[in-house]
């Protein structure tokens, strides 16, 4: 017996749990989860001394204390001097510039790897499920529970009639889901603040109406 050789009910529970777990993704937004990763990537390896993290910082924090330093003298005054800093703002800016499409690049990396890790966990169980469990009868109906074509539609495509198969499920599992992240949307949505009347609008409408109303009279 092979260890993918799972009980009917591990199977109901294991897809509920996935489809779950793609619902969620979903509501919250594969972007959003790549910048929390992105995030939690750039506190931890700041925190361990990241090279290019720990030079980007502190060249930014010279290039504000070069700034400060070139605007508090005049050109005119310390021309040498303004010249002299203003070479060094634009030589840390490039390398500022360097250094953030370095990262930005480690940033599409660290995304990549969400969204494959979103893929392996969400999508590819769905798809090697379809496969695998094909022909598994999730569940047994009572004889005579339902009519035969409903049994047979809820055999679809592999399983026996009178049992349950893994398509049917899903598709049942997916409605519930879409239906409850449907709700819990709109409960979660602002409130939309009802329209005020414009002050002025009333009576331009008002008198409007009574020229129509003369209009009709004459």
């Amino acid at each position: 017996m092979s260890f993918l050789d799972l009980l009917p009910t591990t199977i109901l529970a294991f897809i509920f749990t996935v489809l779950l777990a793609k619902h969620v993704v979903s509501a919250i937004g594969k972007s959003t989860l790549v910048e929390n990763a992105w995030s939690i990537y750039t506190w931890l390896a700041s925190r361990m001394g990241h090279p290019k993290f720990k030079l980007l910082a502190a060249k930014r924090q010279e290039l504000v204390k070069v700034n400060r330093e070139r605007k508090a003298i005049s050109a005119q005054d310390q021309y040498a001097r303004w010249t002299k800093l203003n070479r060094t703002f634009d030589k840390l800016s490039g390398e500022i510039s360097a250094l953030t499409e370095e990262v930005s690049a480690e940033k599409a990396s660290v995304g990549k790897v969400v969204n494959l890790t979103i893929t392996v966990f969400t999508t590819a169980p769905i798809w090697f499920s379809r496969y695998w469990y094909r022909k598994v009868v999730l569940l047994y109906f009572p004889a005579g529970v339902f009519p035969y074509p409903v049994e047979w539609f809820l055999a679809l495509p592999f399983t026996v009639t009178g049992g349950l198969g893994l398509t049917v499920w899903m598709f049942a599992v997916n409605s519930v889901l879409s239906s409850l992240t449907f709700l819990v949307k709109y409960a979660l949505e602002p409130a939309v603040e009802k329209p005020e009347l414009v002050s002025g609008e009333g009576k331009n409408n008002g008198q409007k109406t009574t020229d129509t109303e003369e209009t009709a009279q004459l």
